[in-house]
Formats: C-alpha cells, sequence, structure tokens
C-alpha cells in the first residue's frame, strides 16, 4: 500500500543542480562577514556534506569563532546572498525528479527530504528550480545533526508526526547522488536508489551499496514501481 511509504529526497545533485551558484554564495557570506581572508573549499568534500559542517570547517580553518551567534549570522548572510543570487536562468531540474516526487505524491506516498542544506536555503532552491515545495512538506536539513547519518532518524521522525502514523525503515526510501547518501539509508535499515546526476557513477553508488542504482530518475515507471513494490 503505497502510504506506507516514505521516500526522502536529496536536493544538490538529486532534485537540482545550481552549477555553483551555492557554493559562492556561501562564500560571498563568509567574505562579507569576515573580510576577505581567501576563503575556498579547495580540498573540502562538498557532495553529500552539511552546510552546518562546512561552516564549521571554514571557520576553523581560517581560526574563526564559530558559536551559535556566529553560525547564525552566516545562515542569515548565506540565506540573503543565494536568494539575490538563485535565478531561474542559473539552475536546473535533474531528468524526472519532478515527475517521480509528484507521482509518488499522487499515489500516496510519503515525500520529503533528506538534505545537507540548511532549511531556508533549501527553499530557496526547491522554489528557484520550479517545484511545487508542497510536494515536500517535512525533511531534515543540514544543521539538524553532526552527521548525515543524524538526519535520517530526525526525518522520519517529522514524516510520523506530518502524516500521524510510523513508517517501517524497510519501506523508507532516500534517493542521493552521492555514498554518504546511500550510508544514511542503509545505516537505519532504510533503501537507497542511488542516481548518477552527481559526481558518482552509477558503479560508484552500488558499489557504495544502493539497492537500486540509476543513470538519472527518467524511468519514472520503473523507478515508481521499485519503491512501491509490497
Amino acid at each position: 500500500m503505497a502510504a506506507a511509504h516514505l521516500v526522502l529526497f536529496d536536493i544538490d545533485g538529486t532534485l537540482l543542480r545550481t552549477e555553483g551558484v551555492g557554493v559562492a554564495a556561501m562564500l560571498r557570506a563568509f567574505t562579507a562577514l569576515h573580510g576577505e581572508r581567501g576563503f575556498s573549499f579547495e580540498g573540502v568534500e562538498i557532495a553529500g556534506a552539511l552546510d552546518g559542517l562546512l561552516f564549521r570547517r571554514m571557520m576553523e580553518t581560517h581560526g574563526l569563532p564559530h558559536h551559535d551567534e556566529d553560525h547564525a549570522r552566516f545562515r542569515a548572510t548565506y540565506h540573503a546572498e543565494l536568494d539575490r543570487s538563485l535565478t531561474p536562468d542559473r539552475i536546473r531540474q535533474m531528468p524526472g525528479a519532478a515527475a517521480l516526487a509528484a507521482t509518488l505524491a499522487e499515489k500516496g506516498a510519503a515525500v520529503g527530504l533528506l538534505t545537507g542544506n540548511y532549511e531556508e536555503t533549501a527553499q530557496v532552491k526547491i522554489r528557484a528550480a520550479g517545484y511545487d515545495i508542497r510536494l515536500f512538506p517535512f525533511g531534515a536539513f543540514g544543521a539538524d545533526g553532526p552527521s548525515r547519518r543524524h538526519l535520517t532518524p530526525v526525518a522520519i521522525a517529522r514524516a510520523t508526526s506530518h502524516h500521524g502514523r510510523a513508517f517501517d525503515a524497510a519501506r523508507v526510501t532516500i534517493i542521493g547522488d552521492t555514498p554518504l547518501d546511500v550510508d544514511c539509508a542503509k545505516a537505519h535499515g532504510c533503501r537507497a536508489i542511488g542516481v548518477a546526476t552527481g559526481p558518482y557513477s552509477a558503479a560508484q553508488l552500488r558499489d557504495a551499496g544502493a539497492d537500486l542504482a540509476v543513470d538519472s530518475l527518467a524511468d519514472t515507471p520503473g523507478i515508481l514501481e521499485w519503491i512501491l513494490a509490497p
């Protein structure tokens, strides 16, 4: 029964791509707050990382304080920078993602987000890419835990609260484009779909443990059937 299924989507590389606009906005936020210090993510693995963790790493690298108030200022500045710069012509949906999310919802599955983005910047990206934000009424975000593994139970708890019912981990599917997306599913007994619209190939995602690895989400009927199988 479709209503028993919960599907959690990653954002960057899975639902959409900002082609560097998001990273550039984040770096501008650091510079706006702390001056020109040569802020860079060179040598830092961004794919699958949490925004909160990237903030801490950047501040520690430059010997800057990263208390809660510093984090709050950064989040607000980054949000403003992204909202200003992320126009619809600088973002694109990934093939099949919108159709898959919408069809899952139509068939009664619970649909939400599990992403390294902050909640407010996640919403900026979703809207700019032309998605109906109502498709994703809950989720877990980049300040909800110290690692991506910590986000999975947060997202499931919020789905339970939103829908008023519990979800069996075996019927929770996490869709993402990195091994970290796969890991955060498998660590909690959930299923993982790896999609090669980000930096990793389908073979790499399969090797990372994805239950299903696809080149894209364009085969909506086939992926839908796999997710909703009894």
